[in-house]
């Protein structure tokens, strides 16, 4: 009977491209179905014979590791960008998208604020 081994559903292409090949590459029979055109249906990888799910997990598993590992590695190598690097590199944009949030955010209190003085 056919089992579940992987959900696609939220999984980039790339890593589902990944699992496809890595199925294919050690033998291992599947096929996949999709969410449907309303996504109410399972999007996912099955395997056809039961008795390899235990060979296969191990196999995503140790996939799904070694690229956790991967995008910690480029997440230590480049810290995520701070405010002040940003103004530093373009501060006419920093001051238009501050003003900008300032004026929306006036314009969604102020009749608020002009409720609460009377």
């Amino acid at each position: 009977m056919a089992v579940l081994i992987f959900r696609l559903n939220g999984v980039s292409d790339e890593e589902a491209q990944d699992v496809r090949d890595l199925l294919a590459d050690n033998a291992l029979d599947s096929y996949e179905t999709s969410a449907g055109r309303w996504g109410v249906s399972v999007a996912g990888l099955w395997l056809v014979n039961e008795s390899d799910k235990t060979k296969a997990r191990e196999l995503i598993d140790a996939y799904q590791l070694e690229r956790y590992h991967y995008f910690e590695q480029l997440k230590a190598d480049a810290p995520p960008e701070t405010f002040g690097d940003r103004f530093k590199r373009s501060p006419l944009t920093v001051i238009f998208f501050s003003l900008l949030s300032a004026t929306v955010l006036f314009l969604t209190l102020s009749p608020f604020i002009r409720f609460l003085s009377e």
